[in-house]
């Protein structure tokens, strides 16, 4: 009887194969297209494709992805997530309202979300028309939440300091990584100025012109792997929050935490990370 050969001693990968942006563009417009055109009918209202292919920057790799503008989508799911041939499609089912909501006015996935570059594949003019919205108040929306940030950082930085002094060198890594991530998104609020891709955050992060005191230090320590060393660590670590501090201190003077225990049964801005 013939043994089936498995994947693994194939030594091949039936869910991630490589894509030109030809290959992808082909898929679009003989396939994917047309299939939402014929499921959602007089739904559907405008097809724009967003992410690296959007921008032209897609490589070997790259999934795609979808915004799909509909009339109602109270029918419909969120969106759909789909591994085709190798290739990650993704697609979001959203009316004109939501997507200004989740684009273009700052929240919490703003600090990427905010760059978004939609490529029209179907109602050019109504996708135009989206990307003439600017958000109200940007400067002042994105200082909010660039100052309540402030506990999310103090959090992931409380979390790495009580890594480091219990030498928990086996955790090290995810918790550095968070407490990075924290200080990298709060940048975005601060400049505001959305990242472009994921792919660039750290290097997108070192052009902006406010940028705390001890940060290229403590992004230099991470990106050349030097972190190891955990007393140069946790020096870097405390001048990064340091210049965190006096920065917000700058801004709003010496009191920059929420320190009123009275007020907790009050609703509050932002919600606790788990």
């Amino acid at each position: 009887m013939n043994k089936k050969i498995s994947n693994l001693q194939q030594n091949k990968i039936i869910g991630l194969k490589k894509y030109t942006h030809m290959e992808r563009a082909e898929l679009l417009r003989t396939v994917i297209v047309p299939m939402l055109r014929k499921e959602l009918g007089k739904n559907l209202i405008a097809i724009a494709a967003d992410g690296s292919y959007a921008r032209n920057e897609d490589s070997d790799y790259s999934d795609l992805e979808l915004m799909i503008f509909v009339r109602d989508n109270s029918t419909l799911p969120r969106g759909f997530s789909k591994i085709s041939d190798g290739m990650l499609i993704e697609g979001f089912f959203l009316t004109e309202k939501e997507y200004h909501t989740m684009i273009h006015e700052p929240n919490e996935e703003w600090y990427i979300a905010g760059s978004d570059r939609l490529l029209p594949l179907m109602n050019h003019a109504f996708i135009h028309r989206l990307k003439k919205y600017r958000a109200k108040r940007l400067a002042q929306k994105c200082d909010m939440i660039a100052h309540d940030m402030l506990s999310q950082v103090q959090e992931s930085f409380g979390k790495l300091f009580n890594t480091i002094e219990q030498d928990n060198r086996e955790n090290l890594f995810p918790i550095l990584s968070d407490a990075l991530m924290c200080v990298l998104k709060q940048l975005a609020y601060i400049n505001r100025r959305p990242y472009k891709s994921l792919n660039s955050i750290m290097t997108e992060a070192k052009t902006f012109k406010q940028r705390p005191r001890g940060f290229d230090e403590f992004l230099n320590l991470v990106t050349k792997g030097e972190y190891h060393n955990l007393a140069v660590l946790k020096k870097c670590a405390q001048q990064l929050f340091l210049g965190i501090e006096d920065f917000f201190m700058e801004k709003y003077s010496s009191k920059i935490y929420d320190d009123d225990l009275s007020s907790i049964g009050e609703k509050t801005r932002t919600k606790k990370r788990r």
